[in-house]
């Protein structure tokens, strides 16, 4: 009987929900728990987009499906859904800009609590970047102070100078750190965000302002990646991307394996009655 119950016994592997986050990285660590990853832990993804939209629309849902559409250009995210376009939105065009509502992406995201601070233990679950490993905030208030890889130094998150012509260049949130830029200065992608926080001029036309707040995928100050220049809103631009709360969860056995395994179980039992 001993034999049966320790070939019952299982150590399932665990794996990520849609496969890119990689479990093994850093340590096995989940960044805002600072224990290995279990079953059920939970965490998000995020990029920037590659291609653009423009920002005359005053219906948050445009970007978001925008970002979702866009999202699903990844073979391996082609089931994905629900993803949030990080852009501040004005929600009704018949009035000014400034009197006109604004539709917040912390809100649409589900990301508004932030507390418990950016280190250990905060409100959300971490953010990784599309390589997998690269991890952007270990939970909500990390996601929006700054924006620095825990597990590595400065020195890794950051362009330095003699790359970039002598600028010094933040970290990129959604991800393109080593992208293409000015010539001597790194600026990455334009990317529409509405002006993030004190919300200069948010997406959506309005009364008196046809014009949409953008940032820089990668910046050369932390508050230009979100708010560096305003432009015609019927230009084109990137938007960043985050992904729904996604899980972690033990592998499912393949058929075949627990029907060997149950034979070998039978195989014991058998053997123990004889």
């Amino acid at each position: 009987m001993a034999s049966l119950v320790g070939c019952g016994a299982s150590n399932a592997a665990l794996v990520s929900q849609f496969g890119i986050l990689d479990l093994t990285a850093n340590g096995g660590i989940n960044p805002n728990t600072g224990a290995a990853w279990a079953d059920g832990d939970q965490y998000r993804l995020a990029f920037h987009t590659d291609a653009g939209t423009t920002a005359t629309s005053n219906d948050p849902a445009f970007y978001d499906n925008f970002a979702t559409t866009q999202a699903q250009q990844n073979p391996a995210l082609a089931t994905s859904s629900g993803w949030t376009a990080h852009l501040y939105v004005n929600t009704d065009g018949t009035v000014a800009q400034g009197v006109s509502p604004v539709s917040s992406p912390r809100d649409r995201a589900g990301t508004a609590d932030i507390t418990g601070g950016s280190g250990l233990g905060g409100a959300g679950v971490p953010i990784f970047a599309m390589d997998g490993t690269t991890a952007i905030a270990r939970n909500n208030a990390d996601m929006y102070d700054g924006w620095s890889n825990p597990f590595d130094s400065n020195n890794t998150v950051r362009l330095t100078s003699a790359q970039t012509g002598g600028q010094a260049v933040h970290y990129a949130p959604f991800l393109d750190q080593f992208g293409g830029g000015d010539t001597g200065v790194v600026h990455g992608a334009d990317t529409w965000t509405g002006g993030y926080g004190a919300v200069i001029n948010a997406a959506g036309n309005t009364t008196n302002e046809e014009r949409t707040s953008h940032g820089n995928s990668n910046a050369n100050s932390s508050g230009r990646t979100w708010n560096r220049f305003q432009r015609d809103n019927v230009d084109s631009k990137s938007v960043y991307a985050i992904s729904p709360l996604l899980t972690v969860t033990e592998a499912v056995p393949e058929p075949s394996s627990v029907l060997l395994g149950g034979l070998g179980c039978l195989f014991l039992l058998r053997r123990s009655r004889k």
